[in-house]
């Protein structure tokens, strides 16, 4: 199993610093603020319509959201135009147009570290261009609550262009836009967690199901690693895989070591922590389903 290149994401980062939107440094934090980004992959170059996103905001907000267009006006570099908006309770918000291809194949590797690829083989379309979309805001804002604002938005972005992929490098997933629509109209966090975290899915030596999540680390929280048990079905597997982190998101911090979890009151799996496989360097917690 290998995670997709953060290349570009570093790429971006040092944009938006060029960019003067402010409130960016090399960790996403500075002042205060807090900024989240995600790519909105298109079949044209070209810019969506800002009163077509304010319209369709309505169709994914959460939690009183509101959103405002402040302005359309040319990109600091000269290159295209942007999008400026506020979002009521997240902050502002900014859509780029970058009329080429996210480089080095990264959102195609990606692709299949999204649910929506399980079952489905989806792969992502051939893309011309991509949409840049950032979250500036308050660091000190609920992390669900700001990652929930960039999931509308990035709804409302996909909905109102001809978006062939929705590529979340911090989840390490690129998601087919049905896929991100239907999941996003519902605000609920198990359901907002399947497009906050890619995952990878492998076979243990003796052919049980193994699932990773990819994107808990937004959440300042380790990845879960589950086994499945041999008479588990891969849709099971994959609901009680986005329950326990739901679970682990609601508490906001990470489960004991030796803490026990389940399905049911009386089912009483215990947490282990590993390291990930992926990265010997980092821990992830372990649930094995005999």
């Amino acid at each position: 199993m290998r995670l997709v290149s953060r290349s570009h994401a570093c790429q971006v980062i040092f944009a938006l610093l060029c960019l003067n939107f402010g409130h960016a440094s090399a960790d996403t934090r500075s002042n205060g603020r807090h900024m989240d980004f995600a790519f909105v992959l298109l079949k044209k170059s070209e810019l969506p319509s800002g009163d077509a996103i304010v319209r369709n905001f309505g169709v994914f907000s959460a939690d009183g959201q509101t959103i405002t267009q402040l302005a359309t006006k040319p990109s600091d570099d000269g290159t295209g135009q942007l999008l400026e908006f506020d979002l009521s309770t997240c902050g502002n918000a900014f859509v780029t147009l970058l009329p080429v291809p996210v480089p080095n194949g990264e959102a195609d590797e990606a692709a299949r570290f999204s649910i929506s690829s399980v079952g489905t083989n989806w792969k992502l379309p051939p893309h011309a261009a991509h949409l840049l979309v950032t979250l500036s805001g308050s660091s000190k804002a609920p992390t669900t609550a700001r990652l929930s604002c960039l999931t509308s938005l990035l709804a409302a972005v996909s909905k109102s262009s001809t978006a062939v992929g929705i590529y979340w490098g911090n989840a390490g997933a690129t998601h087919d836009p049905e896929f991100f629509d239907s999941v996003a109209r519902s605000s609920d966090l198990t359901s907002r967690l399947m497009l906050w975290s890619g995952v990878s899915v492998a076979r243990e030596s003796d052919g049980r199901l193994s699932l990773l999540s990819l994107g808990m680390k937004q959440l300042e929280l380790p990845d879960l690693m589950l086994i499945a048990s041999k008479s588990m079905k891969g849709q099971d597997a994959l609901a009680t895989f986005f329950d326990l982190l739901a679970y682990e998101a609601e508490r906001g911090k990470p489960i004991p070591e030796g803490d026990t979890v389940g399905r049911t009151a009386e089912e009483r799996i215990p947490v282990q922590y590993v390291p990930s496989p992926l990265d010997n360097g980092k821990q992830v917690w372990r649930v094995e389903f005999k």
